[in-house]
């Protein structure tokens, strides 16, 4: 589960920026919350914010730090680190950028961080929790100085030789097989991840081929659930991968036409397509009828629910957590909420899954949904360009008072400036 994360210095955020999913005092909403020890962890998060003021960079930040984790073995020596600081000042475009977790996997809570440029890593730390207080595993600065402890140090002061400026101590050590920083590494590797429309297809077409290789139908069911109880009246449907000849077809069809079929060369003379095709029951002249439609003949929420199925899914059968960017876009606001009661219902969220994602729904802003500590609101200072992300829970509203209501009047802050009805502004137009 992750408890914290906290960013400095990286696009819109400068100054550190903490986004908890560690509950205050209050008991409202109390059966939802997930449990670690003593500990209660929200099981999800929701960020509201106008138009540029910050969201998607939370979410570039959190993906940014995973996939430099992951990644960082793959890194060759002196490659440059994909990091962007603040840019709209002149002393923390040349500042270094700090990405930090608290987390806990398979029974073991730790605080993970780094701090880094585009050419090194200057600092790096890693602590285990045996008791309220973290103990070291180990610390790096100054880029190749390294801490450990009487425990650590026989097995991982052997593996510094193995690492370099630019890469993550954290990966190498794990790659050189220390137990003592495996089951660390491998919450990144395996329990968290970032979504967005761009890689949401191409995922569920892969989890279909690997269920159906598998002759697995328990994806099929999932998904069957989640359509029959949308009301988008789907009974049913098939997934097939077809793989052809190229041959056969007569041309190669445009990049503009490529994605209304699927189709994709997997190898030389051979192409790949997904097929979905859904089952809609229809009343015609008295009787009911049963019609195919082809998946990219599906509307755009319809589409997005299929792509939403195997993330689901797997996040709520394996408690990963899972970050997702504009989640309502394309499906209306009775299906997200939905989909966010699955990680709220401890019936459905067995393995203490949790979902953060950032939304402009204010349908949402509920607190018969959310508790307070679970609502967060980014906003943009347009004089500094600095962003800043901060709870509900700091404005203690009380348990009845209407959160959108207090939104759309800017008590919370986090509202745009609108005005496109300004009568200078039509001298532009012809």
């Amino acid at each position: 589960m992750l408890i914290q994360f906290a960013v400095t210095n990286f696009l819109s955020f400068r100054d550190e920026m903490v986004l908890s999913l560690d509950t205050n005092k209050d008991d409202s909403h109390s059966e939802i919350l997930l449990s670690y020890k003593n500990e209660r962890i929200l099981p999800s998060v929701a960020i509201y914010g106008a138009n540029a003021a910050g969201k998607s960079n939370l979410h570039k930040a959190l993906t940014a730090a995973i996939i430099m984790i992951r990644n960082s073995n793959n890194l060759q020596v002196d490659q440059p680190l994909m990091v962007t600081p603040f840019l709209l000042d002149e002393k923390s475009r040349f500042e270094k950028t700090k990405f930090d977790f608290i987390y806990t996997n398979n029974g073991i809570k730790y605080q993970y961080g780094f701090v880094l440029d585009a050419q090194h890593v200057w600092e790096e730390y890693l602590y285990e929790y045996k008791s309220t207080k973290p103990s070291m595993i180990f610390e790096r600065s100054d880029i190749n100085k390294y801490k450990f402890t009487a425990r650590s140090k026989p097995q991982l002061s052997k593996i510094v030789d193995k690492n370099t400026s630019n890469k993550l101590f954290l990966a190498t050590a794990t790659s050189w097989n220390s137990d003592l920083t495996r089951n660390a590494y491998m919450w990144f590797s395996n329990m968290i991840d970032t979504y967005d429309s761009s890689n949401l297809e191409d995922l569920m077409f892969r989890e279909f081929d690997r269920h159906q290789k598998d002759k697995d139908n328990s994806l099929n069911e999932f998904m069957l659930h989640l359509l029959k109880n949308a009301d988008i009246n789907i009974s049913n449907f098939n997934y097939e991968n077809i793989k052809q000849e190229t041959d056969q077809f007569p041309f190669v069809l445009p990049p503009e036409l490529q994605g209304l079929v699927n189709q994709m060369p997997v190898g030389k003379g051979v192409l790949e397509q997904h097929r979905i095709i859904t089952a809609h029951q229809v009343i015609e002249n008295g009787e009911k009828r049963e019609y195919g439609l082809n998946y990219f003949d599906e509307s755009n929420g319809t589409k997005r629910l299929f792509t939403y199925g195997p993330v689901l899914k797997n996040a709520l059968e394996n408690g990963r957590t899972i970050i997702i960017d504009e989640m309502d876009n394309a499906l209306h606001p009775a299906m997200t909420k939905s989909l966010i009661e699955m990680f709220q219902n401890p019936n459905i969220n067995r393995h203490n899954a949790q979902l953060i994602f950032n939304t402009h729904e204010i349908s949402l802003l509920d607190l018969n949904l959310f508790r307070r500590d679970q609502i967060y609101f980014v906003e943009k200072n347009n004089q500094t360009g600095v962003s800043d992300l901060y709870s509900l829970d700091e404005f203690s509203p009380r348990k009845s008072e209407n959160i959108q209501k207090g939104y759309l009047q800017g008590r919370y802050g986090a509202m745009p400036v609108v005005n496109l009805a300004d009568i200078k502004l039509l001298k532009v137009l012809r």
